[in-house]
């Protein structure tokens, strides 16, 4: 009964992901439609954490547009991003951390805030020439990592990794997990800049740690909020955070190491 249920959860894990191919795709070839997913992303990201954190109704609602402006695609009307959209930007994420702090939790707070940030920062790339691509070539190494980790952990086991906070995760998944995302790195690397293999490869397990730790992270956020899943939206993985939680502390990372601040 258990192998079924591994296997049954395995097959939902798979199906969750294959939903997910057509964005992908649509990301890589048209720059617009990136920026309206990542918009409608920031959107239902907002919604699952207004859900989780159990926030009253217009604290929610106040929340949820602070989360979705940061990744509106202005630069789509034509609108340059400038220093006092950064700083207004910034004000808002931290406006909605604040509330989110006071109304749920201090650590839920904090997780608000770096989202805003990964949202803004999101936005910035796509918005940049093949940005786009740059974020696609993110996806395929976080995907690459989380798989690796999921499965090699399986099937090797062994010591939790942090059990207080992610009682499935071990070290070998861990472990797993950053050498597939050296590895995803090292082809796509002339992507972001970078034709040396050492340099590409100390990315990618820059690029693996902080998805892990983003994972880790929301693991966190739902343990202390008493929450299995952000959401139910994908089969297999659960809601939009839950999917790309490794996102939070890589793509502003990564912006500032290819564009700066």
């Amino acid at each position: 009964m258990t192998d079924l249920a591994k296997s049954s959860g395995t097959l939902r894990r798979v199906y969750g992901a294959l939903l997910l191919v057509p964005v992908v795709a649509l990301v890589w070839f048209d720059q617009m439609a990136a920026g309206v997913i990542l918009a409608c992303l920031g959107c239902l990201m907002g919604l699952e954490i207004k859900r989780i954190t159990g926030l009253p109704l217009v604290a929610g609602l106040f929340v949820l547009a602070l989360i979705s402006v940061q990744s509106f695609p202005h630069w789509m009307l034509g609108l340059a991003f400038t220093m006092n959209v950064g700083l207004a930007l910034m004000g808002f994420g931290l406006v909605a951390a604040i509330i989110v702090g006071i109304f749920s939790s201090r650590l839920a707070g904090l997780f608000v805030g770096l989202l805003c940030l990964c949202l803004a920062s999101g936005g910035l790339l796509v918005s940049q020439p093949y940005g786009h691509i740059m974020l696609v070539a993110l996806a395929a190494i976080i995907a690459a990592c989380d798989s690796a980790a999921y499965f090699v952990g399986r099937k090797i086991g062994g010591p939790k990794l942090w059990p207080r906070v992610s009682p499935n995760k071990t070290i070998s998944g861990s472990v797993g997990g950053l050498v597939a995302a050296m590895a995803i790195t090292s082809l796509v690397a002339s992507v972001f800049g970078i034709d040396d293999l050492i340099d590409a490869m100390i990315m990618g397990v820059v690029i693996g740690g902080l998805s892990q730790a983003g994972d880790l992270m929301e693991s966190a956020v739902k343990r202390r909020l008493d929450v299995k899943d952000s959401g139910a939206i994908l089969p297999g993985h659960g809601g939009m955070l839950d999917r790309f939680d490794g996102y939070i502390f890589v793509i502003p990372a990564v912006y500032m190491f290819v564009f700066g601040f």
